[in-house]
């Protein structure tokens, strides 16, 4: 006989257990026991000094964005009649924001939802996964 026999028929010979009838009961009780004495407060994933600070940060962003987009010149402008700030001419600097506004502007609408559609389901999907792990 090998030892794997062996082992086989030394299991079979043990006797089956059974948790006792009121198990269930017991093992709720200590958890409620356990959850009672230290409940779980809800604590959002990004605090509100958190979503305070985005908006801040959106908005200076956007303004920004949008006062170098106003002072740079619009189709064929002479180089003496370029708008500039405080007296210097950044227009090759603000040439790479101009570009990137010309190509927001020609984005099909569909095209725009479906990015944001695929980021926001991106963006709730992290959340979930942070959510989970906690």
């Amino acid at each position: 006989m090998s030892q794997k026999d062996i082992m086989k028929d030394w299991f079979k010979e043990l006797p089956s257990e059974q948790p006792s009838p009121d198990f269930k009961v017991k093992v709720m009780q200590r958890v409620m026991t356990e959850w009672t004495s230290n409940p779980i407060k809800y604590q959002p994933i990004i605090s509100r000094k958190g979503w305070w600070t985005l908006l801040f940060i959106a908005i200076l962003t956007t303004s920004v964005l949008f006062m170098l987009h106003a002072s740079m010149p619009t189709g064929t402008v002479a180089p003496s009649q370029t708008k500039s700030l405080f007296g210097l001419d950044f227009s090759l600097l603000f040439a790479p924001v101009n570009h990137l506004f010309v190509k927001l502007n020609n984005i099909s609408p569909a095209v725009a939802i479906g990015a944001l559609a695929i980021i926001a389901l991106w963006f709730f999907d992290q959340l979930f996964v942070k959510t989970v792990r906690r």
